[in-house]
């Protein structure tokens, strides 16, 4: 990515999931807003996190994985945040 004194060029594109490509000023204001959500979508917490989407489905369906809260009509699963990064955390997944 081009840099100027090691800070990203202003208005440089980035790709992020769904094929959207946000400026650097507005994929930073997106992962701000998604840091102080306290339930997150797999997709959103794949964005966040910077892991796949299909890894944080499989975490969801771990037995162990404590941070799934229903939500709605309980087919909709959310990942409760703050447990996630804890989860995330103990069990070493960068």
């Amino acid at each position: 990515m081009p840099t100027v004194n090691n800070s990203p060029i202003l208005g440089h594109k980035k790709k992020i999931i769904g094929g959207n490509e946000l400026t650097m000023e507005e994929y930073a204001a997106s992962l701000n807003a998604l840091q102080v959500k306290p339930f997150l979508t797999a997709v959103e917490a794949a964005t966040l996190f910077d892991i796949g989407v299909t890894r944080v489905r499989k975490l969801m369906n771990e037995e162990d994985a404590n941070f799934v809260m229903m939500t709605g009509n309980s087919r909709r699963r959310r990942i409760h945040r703050e447990t996630f990064e804890k989860y995330l955390m103990s069990h070493g997944i960068e």
